[in-house]
């Protein structure tokens, strides 16, 4: 799996999008999105990725880890 963390401009600011992708079965298995890029948005959005994602066992996730 992989993740990252996108922004998006809006109206009211910035919302900021993370998420996971399962590079095996090509998708988008996690998202989460807030107002304020924090480790905890990143964590909502494995958590997610866990939820719809059968097998995590053995998993490795990659992240760029940003700034």
């Amino acid at each position: 799996m992989v993740s990252d963390i996108t922004y998006i401009p809006t109206d009211e600011g910035w919302l900021y999008l993370a998420g996971v992708m399962d590079l095996c079965g090509d998708k988008i298995v996690g998202t989460a999105m807030d107002g304020r890029m924090t480790k905890e948005l990143v964590i909502s959005a494995l958590k997610d990725a866990t939820h719809h994602t059968k097998i995590t066992k053995g998993c490795i996730l990659h992240s760029d880890r940003g700034s």
